[in-house]
Order: C-alpha cells, then structure tokens, then sequence
C-alpha cells in the first residue's frame, strides 16, 4: 500500500467526519423550531388518535386490496414507520433538532461515501469494508454519548427543580403554573423538557399522558418517581408539597451516592474502557493501513480461530469488568 493511497483514506474519513458533524450542527440549528412543532404535533396526534373499528379496519383492507397494495408491502410501510419514530425520539432524547429522513440521509453518507473513495484510490476490499463500518457505527454512538449526556444533566437538575415547584405550590400556584415557572426559569435541558408538557397539556392532552410522555423520552428512574407520584397524589388526594419535598431530599442522597460510587469506580471502568477498546483499535488501524497483514485472521482457518476466540475473550472481559464496577443502589 503506498503513501498516495494511505493519505487518500486517511483524507476520505477526515471529510467524511467533518461533514457529519458540519451538516449535523448546521441542519440541527436551521430546523430546531421546525422541529419542536413537529415533536408537539406528533404528541398530540399519538395522544387524540381515534381507536380504529372492526369496521374501519376492514374497510382499509380492502382499500388496500383495491390499489394494489399487499399485505407485504403493509407490513414494509409500518416497519419503516416504526424504524422512523423509533429514530425520531432517539433524535429527540439527544436533543439533535433534525428530522429522522435527514439523519438517515447524513447516515448513509458518512457510511459510504469514504469507503467509497477509499475503494476509488484502490484501497481494498477489507480498508473499505472497514470505513463503512464505522461510518455505520458512529453516528449511532454520537447519538447515545449525546442522550447520556443529556439524561444525566436532566438527573442533575431535577432536585432543585422539585424544590422550585414545592415552593410555587406552597405560594399557591396550581401544579401546572408551577411546571410553567420550571419551563420559564430553569436552563436546558429540563425547561425544554416542562415547557413541552405545559405544550402537550395546552393542546389537549392530560396531564398524566403528557408527564408520562416526558418520563419515556428521559428515561431516568428518579423522573419515574416523580411522575408516579404526581399521578397516584392526582388519584388518592394528598399534600403534593410534601410528596415532592420528600422525592427531593431522595434524589439528592441519590446523586451523592452515585458519585461516591463513579469516584470510587473511576479506576476500574478507564482500564476496562482502555483494554477493551485498544485491541480493537489497533485492528482497524491495521485493517486500514496494512490490510495485507490483517487478511491473514480472515482468509486462513488458524486466523479465524484466533479471531473467534479473541472476540469471546474480549466480550467475556467486557461483562466481567461491567458486572465489577456496576454498583446497585
């Protein structure tokens, strides 16, 4: 492999990368209002959406059968819708402000244009494969740093938000006007998060659906808790103040211990991220750069018996050191 086709692929990921992340920013700041309109539409349709009858059903089947659709090509529209929403609140927990056709579009490009380069300097088959795979990886895994990032923010921010609705309570506001001083006051990403409940509510939806729609995007324990207290407090009656005072002072032992435990586990989870990512590392780096010596794992039976029992040895550690360091409080 010479040096011109080396620097190509090493050029091919740069720009690859570089427009994501260019095209991801630009497109999340240009369509961002656009977006949360649309997250407060779906919300409502989801929430106002008729029951369908027998009849109703029947009559779409046979409409079906008019037009030529099958029950085939039925059941590849609603895969492709599920795939789309399933995508679309990934993009709403991250808070990237794109539509899911956009950044599938963004997707496919970072995945096959490099290793279409790459194949275009003569790279090979196997550093081309390579760019493709982590065209395909990557995205999804700025989407998951992302959402992590956002959540444990939300977690860190949701005690003294308990405590800014207590105290509204208190002073005699309703438990809405008191979400809609939290959507006023607070920063992102927890005003985000009321300020589309006081939203949902505004237009139609009940106050439990759209707390429990706010509770599936977070995904956090404690916002559970919170949610069904609120919920079963709405039911049984009771003093909502002291309810949430309580939750409070939880949440905030919670967040002590929890650092505790990242403090004293931070050691332990760097050398298992570090040992299980470098072999790893290193394989693609070889992949990529001298994918001659790599082939050997591959096109040869001992190579693929060293490969299989690397990968097992590799996840068997990876759970061994995940099941150490993952403490349950």
């Amino acid at each position: 492999m010479t040096g011109l086709q080396i620097s190509a692929i090493i050029l091919a990921v740069v720009f690859g990368f570089f427009n994501f992340f260019l095209i991801v920013s630009v497109a999340g700041s240009a369509t961002k209002e656009k977006r949360l309109v649309q997250d407060r539409v779906k919300r409502l349709f989801k929430s106002s959406k008729p029951k369908k009858t027998g009849k109703s059903k029947r009559k779409e089947s046979i409409l079906a059968r008019a037009t030529g659709e099958g029950a085939g090509a039925i059941k590849r529209s609603e895969k492709s819708r599920k795939l789309m929403d399933t995508l679309f609140d990934a993009l709403i927990s991250a808070d990237i402000m794109m539509r899911p056709e956009e950044f599938a579009l963004i997707w496919i490009v970072v995945t096959f244009v490099p290793s279409g380069l790459a194949a275009l300097f003569g790279a090979g088959l196997l550093p081309s494969l390579t760019l493709a795979g982590l065209g395909a990886f990557l995205p999804l895994l700025f989407i998951k740093i992302k959402k992590e990032k956002r959540n444990k923010l939300f977690e860190n921010q949701l005690g003294d938000t308990l405590i800014v609705i207590c105290n509204s309570l208190r002073s005699g506001f309703s438990f809405q006007q008191a979400m809609d001083n939290v959507a006023a006051d607070m920063p992102a990403p927890i005003g985000v998060e009321f300020s589309r409940v006081c939203n949902e509510i505004r237009y139609g939806a009940t106050m439990e659906e759209a707390l429990e729609n706010m509770a599936d995007r977070i995904k956090s324990a404690d916002l559970l808790l919170v949610v069904s207290a609120v919920c079963i407090q709405r039911t049984t009656g009771g003093n909502l103040s002291e309810i949430l005072s309580t939750i409070s002072n939880t949440i905030r032992d919670r967040l002590k211990i929890k650092g505790e435990i990242r403090s004293i586990t931070a050691q332990g989870r760097t050398s298992g991220l570090i040992i299980g990512a470098l072999p790893a590392f290193i394989a693609v780096a070889l992949m990529l750069i001298n994918p001659s010596y790599m082939s050997t794992f591959f096109t040869t039976s001992p190579g693929r018996i060293m490969l299989a029992v690397s990968v097992i040895m590799e996840v068997l550690g990876f759970l061994a050191i995940r099941k150490v360091v993952s403490i349950k409080y």
